[in-house]
C-alpha cells in the first residue's frame, strides 16, 4: 500500500479552499483567485531507520478558478488553474530541493469526481534527474477521496520525498 500522507494533505487543503463555491444565477462562470501556503513536517526515521531526519516542507499555492452553475444557479463544474511551488528541506542537513508544478483540478460536483491533469508533483536532483513524478491523468472520487483513475507516473509518496533529501 503507498503511504501519500503528504500528498494527500496537501490535496485534502487544496480541494477544500477549492470547494468553496460562490452562488451564482448567470451564465457567465464566478471566476475567482486564490493564494496560500501550508507547512509540515515528514519523519524520515518511519521509512528507513537511518534516516535521522525530517523532511520539513512548505508549499505555495495560486490557484485561478472557474465555476460553471446551471441555469438554477447550482454549480455543477469547477476548473481551476493551480501553480504550486514547494521547498523540502532535510532537518539536519539543510539540503533543499524544489517543485514547481503547474495543474488543472477540474472539479465535477454532478458525478462527484476530482480530475487533475498536469505536472502534479516534479522534483529534479542535480546529478540524479527526476526524484519525484506524479503527473498525467488521475480521477479520485470526491467523497471518499479514492482513486478511480491514476494514468502517468504516480512517485510522489511521503517516502519518496525522504529519499529525495537524504544525503
Amino acid at each position: 500500500m503507498m503511504r501519500c500522507i503528504r500528498r494527500f494533505a496537501v490535496l485534502g487543503s487544496l480541494v477544500g479552499v477549492l470547494c468553496v463555491v460562490p452562488t451564482a444565477g448567470a451564465t457567465a462562470p464566478d471566476r475567482s483567485t486564490s493564494d496560500f501556503q501550508m507547512s509540515d513536517t515528514i519523519d524520515c526515521s518511519e521509512f528507513n531507520p537511518t534516516w535521522t531526519f525530517s523532511d520539513n516542507f512548505t508549499d505555495f499555492f495560486h490557484i485561478e478558478s472557474a465555476v460553471f452553475s446551471d441555469a438554477q444557479g447550482n454549480p455543477v463544474r469547477a476548473i481551476n488553474h493551480v501553480e504550486h511551488t514547494s521547498n523540502d528541506v532535510n532537518s539536519v542537513t539543510g539540503f533543499t530541493l524544489h517543485e514547481h508544478n503547474h495543474y488543472v483540478v477540474v472539479e465535477d460536483f454532478v458525478s462527484g469526481t476530482i480530475t487533475l491533469n498536469g505536472a502534479i508533483n516534479i522534483m529534479q536532483r542535480r546529478g540524479i534527474g527526476s526524484v519525484i513524478q506524479n503527473t498525467g491523468h488521475k480521477v479520485i472520487d470526491a467523497e471518499t477521496g479514492e482513486p478511480i483513475t491514476l494514468a502517468g507516473p504516480n512517485k510522489a509518496d511521503d517516502e519518496h520525498f525522504c529519499a529525495a533529501i537524504a544525503p
